[in-house]
């Protein structure tokens, strides 16, 4: 087999806000033993690509690693590869950041390593048609892409490199082998030999480039790679049979491109099927088993900006990350706010797939905190700034003072979607919704006895918790704040929490119309309220003002029949809290974040409250995560004829009167 080059390159990541815990145990169990087995055999030549997270972990917390790779960069052992050093995925970021942060990371390792790299590890391999002309001008001339966006093409033979253009801007692009990326570390050696002949056989060259974490942080695999000596035997393989490897930068001196492609928009096969709704999810996979071979060009699954369609709050960070990058280069661009820019474009919570990702919320409020620290380094607008920001055709209102900023949303029911407390650059509404996901249904029998190692992780099958059945209640709307409910006559707050009751009103959703007034913010829609069989004319008003500490709104709703209605009215507030950041004051409301934080309904009947939890899966199996709590003060009234009630709800530091 001594006519077999391996390309092999290794891609390390942990997100922005990640806990110190996971960078310490990653580095433990599985970047410090990979790099020191791969240490000792000085003549297996790989790429490595650690994202900018882990490079600034690692320069101040695991100097032993930091030395390892200067001595392996010294020795011509290992290419470094580039990336965009926070790990966005670079399309999905505005042309200047993708540029801005590919820049960064080459800086950072020819200062670090004195390397300046030639390729980049694309994130999750995301890509679209646009991107060589970014990377080219950021300095890079080649990535690794999944095969599958090979095959997109009617590209057939995939053991060999290729070249891509955007205006004429090259960029060599080479597949990564799906069957080794399944294949390594997880099948033995004797499997791995037979496909490598076959790759030989064919004339081809064997790419490899996937996640370093399965090499001992994915679940099993520090016990298999390590303890029971997969990668030692793994090298030693490679040594006995002459295997070559070399750098891909070596390869792509001296082996031509196979030919020119055009690549559709794509990422590895897993992402392109967890971007699509459960039901287009198993319609994929059963359209994929019936199909043959043949037809695999034809049958492919969503595109990754799908996750901004599929999850509202996930478009939502998006966008709002596209607002502060217009406002941090409006303003010229500071050197500390785009640094902060460039973290809140860390790619973890933007998306979910087998990893947590979007769901954990201590990823979200990373990213959050430090694009309000970006936008804290800005000018601030004048009183109510009018734009569309989430790029939907409908106006959004946005407010800035001292202690918080607010996003409103008059078209979508009235609400505040978004309500900042900038001393501390926490988004306060960050709560991630219920939702119905593929993995919620139960697996058949072939999928749930997967469980021991030897298995990737896109393989092992997982139980569903004694506890799916309660956890798997879904919403209806967006769980955003200050929405206005009209329940039925003896709706509970059981009902209310299982997302279980009949709306007797049509303005969860609806649109309201908007009028600014200095520092206030007019809402009104003319709706209806169901009494039985009737349908009774009601107007809802909603006053928004913010000042001082205080963000206070004054709510009137009007019945414009002329007969008495019987209502139970509820404002509906989701705010990201944990269960040691909140007191439920009763009646009286709520003291947040120790009393930091006063919600304050007047003279409510009484206030709803909840925790709300999501079921999601990841690499460990599945996590019940607390999101936020719920809180909705609710007051009953009789109104008369043409009668209205008027009611408040107040957020506010503690120490305003």
């Amino acid at each position: 087999m001594n006519d077999l080059v391996l390309l092999f390159a290794v891609h390390n990541h942990q997100p922005v806000g990640n806990f110190p815990s996971i960078f310490k145990s990653a580095f433990k169990d599985c970047y410090r033993p990979l790099l020191e087995g791969l240490a000792g055999h000085p003549g297996f030549r790989f790429a490595l690509h650690f994202s900018g997270p882990l490079w600034e972990y690692m320069e101040k917390n695991e100097r032993t690693c930091w030395d390892l790779v200067r001595e392996l960069a010294g020795r011509g052992q290992v290419e470094l590869l580039s990336g965009g050093f926070y790990e966005p995925v670079l399309s999905v970021i505005p042309e200047e950041d993708r540029i801005g942060q590919v820049r960064m990371m080459n800086d950072f390792l020819a200062e670090s390593f004195g390397q300046r790299p030639r390729g980049l590890w694309l994130t999750e391999r995301v890509w679209e048609p646009g991107l060589p002309k970014s990377l080219a001008a950021a300095g890079i001339e080649y990535t690794l892409l999944d095969e599958e966006h090979f095959h997109y093409a009617g590209v057939r033979d995939l053991a060999t490199t290729y070249v891509t253009e955007d205006e004429g801007r090259r960029l060599r692009v080479f597949p990564i082998d799906k069957t080794l990326r399944y294949y390594i570390p997880f099948h033995s050696l004797e499997d791995i030999e037979i496909y490598l002949d076959r790759v030989r056989d064919g004339g081809g060259t064997a790419i490899l480039g996937d996640d370093g974490e399965k090499f001992g942080v994915w679940p099993g695999t520090h016990k298999w790679v390590y303890e029971d000596g997969w990668l030692q035997k793994f090298l030693a393989f490679i040594d006995d049979r002459g295997i070559r490897t070399m750098s891909f930068s070596e390869y792509l001196d001296t082996h031509p491109p196979a030919g020119r492609v055009y690549l559709p928009p794509a990422s590895y096969e897993e992402m392109m099927e967890w971007v699509l709704e459960p039901d287009d999810q198993a319609a994929l996979k059963k359209l994929k088993a019936a199909a043959g071979p043949e037809a695999r060009r034809f049958l492919r699954g969503g595109f990754f900006r799908d996750f901004f369609r599929k999850y509202p709050e996930a478009n939502h960070l998006h966008k709002r990350m596209l607002m502060v990058s217009a406002a941090v280069r409006s303003a010229g661009g500071p050197g500390e706010a785009l640094r902060d820019l460039y973290k809140g474009q860390c790619n973890d919570p933007y998306w979910h797939g087998v990893f947590g990702g979007l769901y954990l919320p201590h990823l979200r409020e990373a990213v959050y905190h430090h694009l309000l620290e970006a936008e804290k380094k800005t000018p601030d607008p004048a009183g109510w700034q009018v734009l569309d920001f989430d790029c939907d055709g409908r106006d959004e209102l946005v407010f800035r003072d001292r202690t918080f900023g607010l996003l409103v949303r008059p078209a979508a029911g009235g609400t505040l979607a978004e309500i900042d407390y900038r001393p501390w650059s926490r988004n306060l509404s960050d709560v991630l919704g219920r939702r119905r996901e593929a993995y919620h249904r139960a697996p058949d029998e072939s999928g749930t006895a997967d469980e021991g190692t030897g298995k990737s992780i896109h393989e092992l099958g997982k139980k569903l918790p004694p506890e799916a059945a309660e956890l798997t209640r879904y919403d209806w709307h967006p769980r955003l704040s200050l929405i206005d409910h009209f329940f039925r006559p003896g709706t509970t707050p059981e009902e209310f929490r299982r997302a279980d009751f009949q709306e007797q009103g049509d303005f969860v959703g609806g649109a309201f119309s908007g009028d600014v007034s200095g520092r206030k913010l007019r809402l009104e829609r003319r709706g209806a309220v169901w009494a039985g069989e009737e349908k009774v004319p009601v107007a809802v008003r909603k006053t928004v003002a913010c000042a001082d500490g205080v963000l206070r709104v004054d709510i009137e709703v009007e019945n414009l029949s002329g007969r008495p209605l019987a209502m139970t009215y509820g404002s509906e507030w989701n705010v990201l809290a944990f269960p040691h950041e909140i007191e439920l004051r009763g009646p009286e409301g709520a003291a947040l974040y120790g009393g930091a934080i006063l919600f304050e309904p007047e003279a409510a009947d009484a206030v709803w409250s909840f925790a709300l939890r999501t079921l999601s899966q990841s690499e460990e199996g599945f996590d019940i995560i607390h999101q936020g709590y719920c809180l909705c003060p609710v007051w009953s009234a009789i109104l008369a004829g043409k009668g209205t009630k008027r009611l408040s709800v107040i957020f506010k530091e503690r120490n305003v009167r």
